[in-house]
């Protein structure tokens, strides 16, 4: 199978909350498995749509906020999926970011 990422993805267990846009639901607890310079996969308690915009905000130390050079990002989600077994949140959520960090940047 063909891994169709646009970037590398680097390791990540970074708590962070997640807010769908043009929604009074609050932040919802999550965190990042993994990052990347164009998006992430975060592990959550509650599902997501595709297509959803959502921010997310992280520590200001995070490698996520040095990457992306802010604490808050917004994204939209292009897949959720169960996760069976997962010793964190109950859905995977893959994001893809509305601003992209440079390319060059080196893990």
């Amino acid at each position: 199978m063909q891994d169709k990422r646009k970037s590398q993805r680097r390791a990540s267990l970074t708590r962070c909350t997640v807010e769908k846009c043009f929604s009074r639901n609050g932040q919802i607890p999550s965190r990042a498995v993994n990052f990347s310079a164009t998006g992430f996969m975060l592990e959550m308690d509650y599902p997501l749509s595709p297509g959803e915009t959502i921010k997310i905000q992280f520590a200001p130390d995070s490698d996520e906020t040095r990457l992306y050079g802010k604490s808050v990002c917004l994204g939209m989600v292009r897949w959720c999926a169960a996760q069976d077994g997962s010793c964190g949140g109950f859905y995977g959520v893959g994001v893809e970011l509305a601003n992209q960090a440079p390319r060059r940047y080196n893990y």
